[in-house]
């Protein structure tokens, strides 16, 4: 897989299931304190929905585990990873124009992110805190983020990165980052597959 669908955030607000039940949860307990406090009375019913809601939310913490986060915006336009080029949203970046190229790639549909104490929504990411940044030689900067399905999908893509590498748009840490090459096997074998390309470069020129 060489094409990504690219993700453009939203600017709106919105309430999330966090922001609900901490809402509903602090006014049950401002509420509670007026009572008690300011007027001298004591009304077990703010304290019964107080427990309500706590119970609630450790039940929204576990159902979480099981659901993806919602899609805060939306996704518009395609990043193509070319031999030659880049493809942004239809806008192509040709590799003689671009300095450098840095990409995170660590998101994907279904990673497990909000599992923090306290963090009732949608425990599993919808995979789009994922960006690419075009450094041109003109100086402008392109900053895209895009949505990745599965975590080793760049693997699909690995000879243009390979390219991209031997024509020094990317370091060698990068491209070892963006494939997934963590152990010293995964990274020789990287190695030996850079040198065959470049070896069957040289021979055809």
């Amino acid at each position: 897989m060489n094409r990504f669908s690219i993700f453009k955030k939203s600017d709106k607000f919105y309430w999330s299931i966090n922001k609900i039940y901490y809402c509903a949860l602090f006014s049950i307990i401002g509420f509670s304190y007026i009572f008690g406090k300011l007027l001298n009375l004591v009304d077990f019913t703010f304290l019964w929905l107080a427990v309500i809601v706590m119970i609630a939310g450790i039940l929204l913490k576990f159902k979480g585990f099981t659901e993806i986060e919602p899609l805060r915006g939306n996704l518009e336009g395609d990043l193509i990873f070319e031999k030659e080029s880049l493809i942004v949203n239809k806008k192509q970046y040709l590799l003689d124009e671009i300095h450098k190229i840095q990409i995170s790639n660590d998101d994907y549909i279904g990673k497990l992110i909000n599992f923090t104490q306290g963090n009732i929504v949608p425990a599993l990411s919808n995979g789009t805190n994922n960006h690419l940044i075009i450094f041109l030689k003109s100086k402008e900067t392109i900053k895209v983020f895009f949505e990745l399905i599965n975590s080793n999908d760049f693997q699909k893509a690995k000879p243009i990165l390979i390219e991209y590498y031997l024509k020094k748009k990317i370091d060698f840490e990068e491209l070892k980052y963006v494939l997934g090459e963590k152990s010293l096997q995964d990274i020789r074998e990287l190695k030996e597959e850079i040198t065959r390309i470049s070896n069957h470069k040289t021979l055809k020129t």
